[in-house]
């Protein structure tokens, strides 16, 4: 943990700390709504898993990536060439799956994800 994260995590969970949390809490909730939603309406044969207690999304790509003949690497690099924060699931066992980063600023609407292909 670095000095600033110690000193963040300190501070947010003081008095004065609370209302940030709340309002964190608030967005990335936010957040993994909009995902969830944009992906289901976009991507037919991504599944995911809504996060509970964390700012990952886990997806599960193996149906689109046998409709559309890619691979999960060619899925990572088409999200990573418009700017999603994403890791590769294998390493979590996941065969075809990516764990996709959500905490960020409130996503902004319909063009808050960029086309991946």
């Amino acid at each position: 943990m670095s000095v600033l994260s110690m000193h963040a995590l300190v501070g947010a969970y003081t008095p004065e700390g609370h209302k940030w949390v709340d309002e964190l809490c608030q967005t990335i909730a936010a957040n993994v709504d909009w995902a969830g939603e944009y992906i289901a309406s976009r991507y037919e044969g991504v599944t995911f898993t809504k996060p509970q207690g964390t700012y990952m999304l886990w997806l599960d790509c193996s149906k689109w990536c046998d409709i559309h003949g890619k691979s999960l690497d060619w899925v990572e690099k088409a999200g990573r060439d418009v700017g999603v924060a994403w890791q590769d699931g294998r390493m979590f066992h996941g065969s075809c799956h990516i764990r996709m980063n959500l905490a960020l600023p409130p996503v902004p609407g319909p063009g808050g994800f960029p086309a991946a292909g």
